[in-house]
């Protein structure tokens, strides 16, 4: 396809009948609309010291100097606040609670990234500061009164709410705390001999995991090590070989294109390899050491407490107080191959004499039961000695 001769010379002409003046206001509406673009800033406006400096040095400290003095505000009481009317209001003497609220708030608004929020935040501040420094008025006192009555019930709530998350916390950091079983945690090429915990601490778990992790690291990096001075040593005899059949024709070795030299490799290696065996070293001497006796007095004495702490619930169970301990023995039944040749009667028994009750229809099927184990009891002691004793002559011929 061929190319029209005449399209090139048509922008000419277009552009020779525009005249100056429509070029002129084109480029004066480009210029006015790349005004009007939004630029981006290389700096965020949080970091910009044109608004650091008026917020900081301005704003919250002139706030901080029309409320009471931080150093006085905390000698006061947080429960008795000092009453006061709407007539007798003075920001530096009533206004402990405003100044807990401006600290606070500056405090969680120094997150904000949001240009619109921040000015959000700013004009409101702003705006108290306002309050705050001009002459006292029956308005503004009324206002900034009923403000700070407003903050001091806040404060109580959230500060009352702190109070019961911190003893929330700490029951369950109780309710949770390591307890000594009395039982040993054998000494292995993981952790030294340690007293076994109920709720183990879970640095020690997460030490123990480490460990576990660390040893299979080092053995595949071992036999990875090993396999690589294997194959040194392979190339050792290969270039050996070489050597020997490198003779010229007098019968002479020609090292000049085969002189291989070790490089240092190998010793890299074998220092590896050493400070492997070192550290498999230290996991057997963890793995043979022993109880101290400091620590064998410490569970010894966790076996005493724990044998009290279970005598004094077997004696609040005989006074009739309800115990887990006594509920799982409630909902447990007898083993899985007794409970198969059990009937419906028999589990029903069964369930009943698992009752912490001693009297009433409870006690009766336990005394019943008992009479049968002692009777159980007696007939097999009764055969085991007719079994045992000695026959005589005439019975054996």
């Amino acid at each position: 396809m061929g190319l029209n001769p005449t399209s090139s010379t048509s922008g000419l002409a277009v552009a020779q009948l525009l005249s100056t003046a429509s070029i002129q206001h084109r480029a004066y509406l480009s210029k006015e609309f790349t005004k009007l673009r939004r630029v981006r800033p290389r700096v965020p406006f949080f970091k910009l010291v044109a608004h650091r400096l008026p917020t900081l040095w301005g704003l919250y400290r002139d706030l901080l100097r029309c409320l009471p003095d931080i150093r006085e505000s905390k000698k006061e009481s947080k429960w008795r606040w000092k009453d006061f009317r709407d007539e007798e209001w003075a920001s530096r003497e009533h206004g402990t609670a405003l100044l807990w609220h401006v600290r606070r708030s500056f405090r969680q608004q120094r997150s904000l990234t949001s240009p619109q929020k921040c000015k959000e935040c700013l004009l409101f501040w702003y705006k108290l500061l306002e309050h705050l420094q001009s002459p006292v008025s029956n308005r503004f006192a009324s206002k900034l009164s009923r403000y700070e009555r407003i903050l001091r019930a806040r404060r109580e709530k959230i500060e009352m709410q702190q109070v019961y998350e911190k003893e929330l916390e700490w029951i369950k950091k109780m309710k949770n705390r390591p307890i000594l079983t009395g039982g040993y945690l054998r000494p292995t090429i993981n952790n030294r001999p340690l007293p076994r915990m109920k709720n183990q601490p879970i640095h020690i778990t997460m030490m123990i995991r480490n460990r576990i992790k660390a040893r299979a690291k080092r053995m595949e990096r071992q036999t990875q090590l090993i396999g690589w001075l294997e194959d040194a040593k392979a190339e050792r005899v290969f270039e050996a070989g070489l050597r020997k059949e490198a003779l010229d024709e007098n019968g002479m070795v020609d090292l000049r294109e085969l002189d291989f030299e070790d490089g240092g490799y190998q010793t890299a290696i074998r220092d590896s390899l050493r400070s492997i065996s070192e550290s498999f070293e230290l996991d057997r001497q963890r793995a043979s050491s022993r109880f101290t006796p400091e620590m064998m007095g410490l569970i010894k004495n966790a076996r005493k407490v724990k044998l009290a702490n279970k005598t004094r619930e077997r004696q609040r169970e005989l006074r009739g107080e309800i115990t887990n301990r006594a509920l799982k023995r409630m909902r447990q039944g007898p083993p899985a191959h007794i409970l198969t040749k059990m009937s419906e009667e028999e589990k029903r028994l069964d369930k009943v004499a698992r009752e912490v009750s001693r009297g009433g229809y409870s006690g009766s099927i336990k005394r019943q039961r008992r009479r049968k184990d002692r009777r159980r009891t007696k007939e097999l002691g009764a055969s085991n000695l007719d079994e045992n004793e000695p026959k005589s002559a005439a019975d054996v011929e």
